[in-house]
């Protein structure tokens, strides 16, 4: 290969140098390298920027929107509270309602039955003269064993508009320890305001307290009715214990 400092005829080439042009060369490289390289920076910077800002916008966006939900959430849990209120309010107005209805109705009841119980007490013009036991009733004391009160209404068929006066005697039947016994009513009295004697022109109501002893199972109550003197005949009465506690006649 031949030398190229050397010419065809064999003599000596003289070739200039110039350093300078690889220093330019070179930097150019460099200067197009760094711009290209800045250009990149500087396209992704402003894309990675204009994303950012798109992010915070949308970010921002949704932030809103879950503060107008939360809003919106506390203002149905506040409307559904008033709600639940409002129905617990009418449920228990609707519910007085038919108690006060139903205790009027029971009352009404209870009115037209002393009703019809008073007139017949003062309308006994087909009764024969004489004395009558209007009701008879035992009702069990709350809470207290064996312990009863009793009521008795003792009316009379009077033309003379008279009064009448006497007293009223109990006997009481049943088993006592698994056999046949009978008891006087005096002997259960348990407070001295029961009301054994009588004095009435149309009717009177005799009331108090009995305890039964323990180990006696009444059956059955015979009522005697007996007035002072002889103008009226005395009356007797039989009641099963049970129909007593059931409400009575």
């Amino acid at each position: 290969m031949a030398d190229p400092r050397y010419t065809a005829s064999g003599s000596f080439r003289v070739r200039p140098h110039r350093p300078w042009r690889t220093f330019v060369v070179a930097a150019l490289v460099v200067i197009a390298v760094g711009a290209g390289g800045w250009s990149l920076y500087d396209l992704g910077l402003r894309h990675g920027g204009y994303r950012g800002e798109a992010a915070r916008a949308t970010e921002a966006h949704l932030r809103t929107q879950v503060d107008e939900l939360r809003d919106r959430v506390d203002e149905l849990v506040e409307r559904n509270t008033l709600l639940e209120r409002a129905e617990r309010i009418e449920r228990e107005a609707r519910k007085r309602l038919r108690d006060m209805i139903e205790q009027r109705e029971q009352r009404i009841a209870q009115l037209e039955k002393q009703l019809a119980f008073y007139r017949n007490l003062v309308s006994p013009s087909k009764m024969e003269p004489g004395l009558l036991i209007r009701r008879a009733a035992l009702t069990p004391v709350e809470g207290v064993e064996r312990l009863f009160r009793y009521e008795i209404v003792v009316s009379q068929v009077n033309e003379s508009d008279t009064y009448v006066s006497g007293r009223i005697d109990w006997q009481i039947e049943g088993r006592r320890d698994g056999e046949a016994a009978s008891a006087e009513l005096r002997d259960w009295i348990a407070s001295d305001s029961a009301e054994m004697e009588f004095r009435f022109k149309y009717f009177q109501t005799l009331s108090g307290r009995v305890r039964v002893p323990e180990g006696f199972e009444p059956a059955r109550v015979q009522l005697l009715v007996v007035p002072s003197g002889d103008r009226l005949e005395a009356l007797e009465e039989s009641y099963a214990w049970d129909a007593l506690l059931s409400g009575g006649t």
